[in-house]
């Protein structure tokens, strides 16, 4: 662990322990401005690839903003990730991203909890049910209406044990230069033996591993036609990948090469910033 933070922890990962917590969920109807939460059942899901047949529905919800476009939901891949940071999570914890309040109910370690939202709409959905849950538990809870990158950017860090983000609405390996130096900033607001924690991060990682992979096996005259192709699909990926075919450029990568080849794209990928 560098600076509080685990390149390899991977929230990616199947469990079905958060079955057992029971959460309290944003109520479904209408909101203000246009924005509803719809309530849904699921007996069969799937996540990270393998697919699951519950003996009970589940109960998941949706937000959707005025224009109709999901914006977020507690479906079961959610829900795993979730409790999987959670699972890392004590003490004095800083949330950046409210979500619909899950990540919070999962954690049985904390003493208090600052979750910093953008989003006025989602402070009033997810705050009462936060509230109602932290006050049973005894634990602290405020909110702060505003920027988490720009809390997380001051000059005089408050000190946390646990600082959790997740502000970003996908999972793109082309968001990790910015997500980075987001993780170095929370960095700074750490106490002795604290953490942060990143929401995707070793999942986008992921993606990047395998899109070097990709490059790397393509004969070396044949790369620059497959990148044009990449980047004119993706036109984000280009400060990613160009570097590496720069750095390959005439060079075969064979198989016996290949995991220390992508293992430098990882490192690289993990100190790029913004």
């Amino acid at each position: 662990m560098i600076n509080g933070f685990d390149p390899e922890f991977d929230d990616a990962t199947w469990t079905l322990d958060w079955l057992r917590v029971p959460l309290l969920q944003v109520p479904p109807g209408e909101y203000e401005s246009g924005y509803r939460v719809v309530r849904e059942f699921m007996y069969d899901f799937e996540a990270f690839g393998r697919r699951y047949h519950l003996d009970e529905p589940l109960d998941v919800r949706a937000l959707f903003d005025p224009n109709n476009v999901l914006w977020m939901s507690d479906v079961p891949q959610e829900r795993m990730m979730m409790y999987n940071n959670a699972g890392l999570s004590w003490g004095r914890v800083l949330v950046g991203g409210a979500g619909l309040g899950l990540y919070p109910q999962y954690v049985t370690q904390a003493t208090s909890f600052t979750i910093i939202e953008r989003s006025p709409i989602v402070v009033k959905l997810v705050a009462p049910v936060l509230k109602e849950v932290m006050d049973r538990r005894g634990v602290e809870l405020r909110f702060i209406l505003g920027d988490a990158e720009t809390y997380l950017a001051r000059a005089e860090p408050e000190e946390y044990d646990t600082i959790f983000l997740d502000t970003w609405n996908r999972l793109d390996a082309t968001l990790l230069p910015h997500i980075n130096r987001m993780r170095d900033d929370a960095a700074r607001h750490l106490a002795p033996h604290g953490r942060v924690l990143l929401w995707g991060y070793r999942w986008m990682v992921r993606l990047f591993e395998e899109a070097c992979a990709a490059l790397l096996t393509i004969p070396p005259g044949e790369r620059e036609a497959w990148l044009e192709e990449q980047l004119q699909a993706v036109p984000g990926a280009a400060p990613l990948l160009q570097p590496v075919a720069d750095t390959f450029r005439g060079r075969a990568v064979g198989r016996d090469e290949l995991d220390e080849a992508v293992a430098q794209c990882r490192a690289w990928v993990m100190r790029l910033k913004e």
